[in-house]
């Protein structure tokens, strides 16, 4: 169990900073992808830093912070720390260096997603290490400058691996049945031979990649607690429908891979990868933020009904994004992208005025107690 001290506090509250950070400067770099005017600074940020910010100084600081804290093991945070330190080199001008510090964090990702499994081998620790190791591939092919297109597919399998391995490490409580937890573990390891495959014939690989993607999510559907959850209230219901909507846009995706395969550029690259980078991997992050956060800041997270509106907002925009492309309407494909990442702020702003509100109610509290100790000793 994590112990959270003064010492541990400080870091995990500046590497989640650093997180947001990461996010936030990614998102940046998105807008000015879109053809955003940015004003001149001393280190502008790249608009193909997008993806590496994204993936990296967000996904991968905060999936490595999660997931040294769960090992509570002070060597694990290097890696959380290699990759937050090179989203700070990226933004500085320090571009190869910040590099091969995401390569060297993702392999120190994948060393504690090994240990863990080491430590208790089951099939979603497994997964999970399976995800990091991807992070790892991406990771070198960019510090070699490999074309993006290539081994984007490495990237978005880092944080799609890490969910499913969190999802079926959180659904013993549905205990699937040993025949369905085999299936499932199954299913990944042919998904990953189906990215291989993309290396060899790029739409072959990702048309087979995107029909098991489908049954993956169907599983998923089928055997998640958000089936149970969804009748709940609070963030309880909410998490579930932030799930089950993720799984929606899992098979949207598999079958658009279906139809149009995997391009190396252009509307449909654009719509494919954002159905799942956006759809669903943002969905899972809504639905795992209130047990995320106090896990690693040891703060709870109010719930309120407001949190409802990012969410509608990031599936509709989404929406106008996916049509803009494939009807090349470049101005409602820029409209979608704008709405997401203001879906993305206003989700991460509600969680800071919750946090700050929260704090400061318990602080008011506290205060309280303490006056009336000493006026009724």
């Amino acid at each position: 169990m994590m112990k959270f001290t003064k010492y541990t506090t400080a870091i995990l509250v500046g590497l989640l900073l650093l997180a947001a950070g990461g996010l936030v400067s990614g998102l940046y770099a998105g807008l000015l992808r879109l053809g955003f005017s940015a004003p001149v600074t001393a280190y502008p940020v790249s608009p193909v830093a997008h993806g590496p910010l994204m993936i990296n100084g967000f996904l991968g600081t905060l999936i490595g912070v999660e997931r040294a804290a769960a090992l509570d093991k002070k060597w694990a945070y290097a890696a959380p720390v290699f990759i937050a330190l090179s989203t700070l080199l990226m933004l500085t001008g320090y571009q190869q260096p910040g590099r091969w510090l995401m390569m060297l964090g993702s392999i120190g990702l994948t060393g504690v997603m090994i240990y863990l499994y080491y430590l208790q081998p089951k099939i979603y620790h497994l997964i999970m290490a399976a995800g990091a190791a991807s992070l790892a591939v991406g990771n070198t092919a960019f510090l070699f400058h490999y074309p993006v297109y290539v081994f984007v597919a490495w990237w978005a399998a880092f944080p799609m691996l890490t969910i499913f391995g969190e999802r079926l490490e959180l659904n013993r409580i549905m205990r699937p049945p040993e025949k369905a937890r085999k299936l499932f573990g199954l299913l990944i390891f042919l998904w990953i031979l189906a990215l291989v495959t993309t290396h060899v014939d790029r739409d072959a690989g990702w048309r087979l990649a995107s029909l098991l993607l489908m049954v993956i999510a169907a599983w998923l559907i089928r055997y998640d607690v958000a089936r149970r959850t969804i009748k709940a209230a609070g963030w309880t219901r909410y998490s579930a429908i932030s799930l089950l909507t993720g799984y929606g846009w899992l098979i949207a995706g598999g079958l658009f891979g279906i139809w149009r395969g995997f391009p190396t550029a252009g509307p449909i690259y654009d719509a494919l990868l954002h159905m799942i980078f956006v759809g669903f991997v943002f969905s899972m992050i809504f639905a795992h933020a209130s047990v995320i956060i106090p896990s690693l800041s040891g703060k709870l997270v109010a719930y309120h009904n407001y949190f409802y509106l990012p969410l509608i907002l990031l599936h509709l925009f989404l929406v106008f994004r996916v049509m803009g492309d494939l009807a090349w309407w470049p101005a409602v494909r820029k409209a979608g992208s704008y709405g997401n990442i203001v879906a993305i702020l206003l989700f991460l702003g509600g969680i800071a005025v919750r946090l700050i509100t929260t704090t400061a109610a318990s602080r008011r509290e506290t205060a309280a107690r303490v006056l009336e100790t000493v006026n009724n000793p």
